[in-house]
Order: C-alpha cells, then sequence, then structure tokens
C-alpha cells in the first residue's frame, strides 16, 4: 500500500505514514513503518512481517484515523494468521494501542480463533474454534511503536488455552 496521512497527534497537520519493505538476513521479509511529521521523520524497524507474493503487510486508516497495520500469512504452511496492530498517538508517541489476531490450523480446524486487544485499557476478547466470545485481560502496554518487533510473541490473552 502506498503512503497514508491522518493527523493523529491532534497538531492541525496530517502526518505521512509509508511501509518500507526489506529483506532479512535469514530470508525472511520484514517491514518498517516511516512516520514523517512536519517536526522529524520516526522509522519504526521491523515492525511486520513480510512474506511472498500476496502477503505483504499493508497499512489502512480506521474510520476514527487511526492507523492500522496488518500483516499475514496466509498461504505458507498451516499454521496461517492475521495480526493488525491499531497505532494512535497517546502520552507523546505513536503506540500501538491495539492488537487484533487471528489464527487457523489448515488441516486441524478446530485449532482457529480471533482475539482483539484494547492496550490503552488492557481489557479485550478471545474466542476459540467455533466458542463463545471471553472476555480476556492483558498485561501488554501500549507501547511506542519504534520499540515494537515482528518477532514479539502472541499476548498470553491471545493464545487458545
Amino acid at each position: 500500500t502506498g503512503p497514508l496521512s491522518s493527523d493523529l497527534d491532534g497538531d492541525g497537520m496530517a502526518e505521512v505514514f509509508t511501509l518500507l519493505e526489506w529483506d532479512g538476513f535469514d530470508g525472511d521479509g520484514a517491514a518498517d513503518l516511516v512516520i514523517e511529521t512536519p517536526r522529524a521523520t520516526i522509522r519504526a524497524r521491523d515492525v511486520a512481517w513480510a512474506g511472498g507474493p500476496g502477503q505483504q503487510p499493508e497499512i489502512s486508516l480506521a474510520p476514527n484515523g487511526s492507523l492500522k497495520l496488518t500483516s499475514m500469512n496466509e498461504a505458507i504452511g498451516r499454521d496461517r494468521w492475521r495480526l493488525t496492530l491499531t497505532i494512535a498517538y497517546r502520552d507523546g508517541a505513536y503506540r500501538v494501542a491495539g492488537y487484533t489476531y487471528s489464527w487457523y490450523d489448515t488441516l486441524d480446524l478446530a485449532n482457529a480463533g480471533r482475539c482483539d486487544l484494547n492496550l490503552l485499557t488492557g481489557r479485550g476478547v478471545r474466542s476459540v474454534a467455533e466458542g463463545p466470545e471471553q472476555a480476556v485481560t492483558t498485561r501488554l502496554p501500549a507501547i511506542p511503536i519504534t520499540e515494537w518487533q515482528d518477532a514479539m510473541p502472541v499476548p498470553d490473552a491471545c493464545r487458545a488455552e
């Protein structure tokens, strides 16, 4: 996806958000998020996994203007997943404010689920397989996007029990 603009920090001037993909040392690809503001350029390195064709990360805007950064593995191996980080401006930084993760196993259809966490409140919901939605909590804080790494593990609140 191309550059997007939104005024996340509320200063009346839109920031420009761009994803830059690169090949990692181990053969996997990754993407950096570049945030251009009138005052500075911020580069959050290695924030999303970049797969092969059709599995490149993408950015979009939520209806409230927050940035959504989505990465996915929807074609390789039996363990498929999709991760969307919602980025908002809070306490002087662009932070990962939301974490939405879904997964499924192509050979074990009961091993599937979805999790949606609000990192600003520490609350969320999770559903596993065809089960009901359950309230969950997380201790994962709304960290600055510059501290996020693609290799961060799935939060405990989003793991199937």
